[in-house]
């Protein structure tokens, strides 16, 4: 990314009193094209370069900021021309449609192409050899230029759709396209909302963004304040964030990221444990929840224990259930409505009806899920016989901590053998049970 020309004009925030206003009432009316990554929602929160630059400048003049983001190129031409618009963001590829307007450099970065980490494909920025035949994701930008002409007379078969980066995301995860080439930003934020996504390449063709504003005073007001900002920590701050070397982590943890990984979602699988949820009388985000801490969403996941799949169910498990002969365990669909008809049955045999009305009764299923409900029965008795409650995680937990001490095992009547792992189902329970609760926050 050439920091130079980042923002060399443009924008933004002001120093700390602003030599003049950016209007005098009203929201400022931002609007991004569908073929800029410049604003990305997750857990309510807006992330993205443009964005956050137009936001701070609004921040600075004590104006709210209204984004309109997936604008069609006719959508913004149209808006400004109607005056709705007072800045939109789009590809400098685009500039000669809005010759009417006065426009600066938003930023000039890069592209980016990422993989699954299991792919066993080359990492080699130019072995082409690899990825002959292969299927790439692009955004709309990159098929603008000449790395992708030279790609294609290659053999490399791209998309001609336009795909949002999430949506690309969640398609080469499922197997559903080799790779993803985006711009750098993009590629940063998409690398850690799905933690199985890796960099392999940095491809060298310059992607820029630009501002284009409803007239001359606009970008007048906007640069008369850059100089200032551009010597401020506020301003280093925002170019690493998006550009520079801090750990991806470090950056958008900073950024009060939510854990949720898909925009308006939580995982690749959505709409797959939605549907299986539904079907079931599961809550699909506690099943979400249950996904994460079994498999981080893999789907080809198997333990040493033999475990597998999105869920992490286990044949033994499977065949209790009955299912149809020749069903493949790793299959997402067969794997995640063992997962919901085990949870429903754990919860009719520990007394709480086809399934759990508060958290409690919830905590406890889950903790079957990990343990065996034959371990959860005995430590719901134990608790009944000294005075708890068998709908109470607290007591269950405490009971379950008990069973681990051989000598509180034989002096309490426990029909069972000492329970070395308590501590990793509580834990794991514990775990499911606070992000379950995140998500219902974040997510309807």
């Amino acid at each position: 990314m050439r920091v130079g020309t980042l923002l060399l004009t443009l924008l933004i925030f002001g120093c700390s009193e602003p030599k003049k206003p950016v209007g005098d009432d009203g929201p400022l009316r931002l609007a991004i094209s569908q073929e800029v990554a410049g604003c990305t929602v997750v857990g309510g929160e807006r992330y993205g370069f443009a964005t956050d630059l137009v936001d701070t400048i609004a921040r600075r003049h004590n104006r709210p900021l209204k984004v309109a983001t997936s604008q069609t190129t006719e959508e913004l031409i149209e808006g400004l021309a109607e005056g709705r618009i007072d800045v939109a963001v789009v590809p400098r590829s685009d500039r000669v449609r809005f010759h009417r307007y006065p426009s600066e450099i938003c930023y000039t970065t890069n592209y980016v192409l990422l993989q699954p980490s299991w792919s066993r494909l080359s990492a080699g920025a130019n072995a082409t050899e690899a990825w002959r035949g292969k299927h790439i994701l692009a955004d709309c930008n990159f098929r603008l230029t000449e790395s992708y002409a030279a790609m294609v007379k290659e053999g490399i078969t791209f998309n001609q759709d336009h795909i949002e980066g999430t949506e690309m995301a969640q398609m080469v995860l499922r197997g559903e396209a080799d790779a993803i080439i985006c711009e750098r930003s993009e590629a940063e934020l998409l690398r850690f909302l799905h933690r199985n996504l890796v960099e392999v390449a940095s491809i060298e063709q310059p992607c820029e963004v630009i501002f284009i504003f409803a007239n001359k005073q606009l970008k007048v007001a906007f640069g008369e304040v850059v100089s200032d900002f551009s010597k401020t920590d506020e301003y280093a701050y925002m170019v690493d964030v998006y550009f520079g070397q801090t750990s991806i982590e470090e950056r958008f943890t900073q950024l009060c990221y939510r854990p949720t990984r898909v925009l308006g979602g939580i995982s690749v699988w959505d709409t797959l444990l939605k549907r299986i949820s539904e079907q079931n009388g599961v809550d699909w985000r506690l099943m979400s929840a249950m996904a994460y801490h079994e498999s981080r969403f893999r789907n080809d996941r198997i333990s040493n224990r033999g475990a597998v799949g999105l869920m992490q169910v286990t044949p033994i498990v499977a065949e209790d259930l009955s299912i149809e002969e020749g069903y493949d365990l790793a299959d997402p669909t067969t794997n995640a409505t063992l997962a919901a008809k085990i949870l429903c049955r754990y919860s009719r045999a520990l007394g709480f009806g086809n399934f759990p009305t508060n958290d409690d009764h919830t905590a406890i299923v889950v903790a079957s899920y990990n343990c065996g409900i034959t371990r959860t029965l005995e430590a719901q008795r134990l608790a009944v016989e000294s005075g708890g409650d068998k709908g109470s995680w607290a007591d269950v937990s405490q009971v379950m901590s008990n069973m681990n001490d051989s000598e509180w095992v034989a002096e309490n009547g426990c029909r069972l053998r000492r329970f070395r792992d308590a501590a990793i189902t509580i834990a794991y329970t514990n775990g499911v049970m606070k992000l379950y609760n995140t998500y219902r926050n974040a997510i309807d």
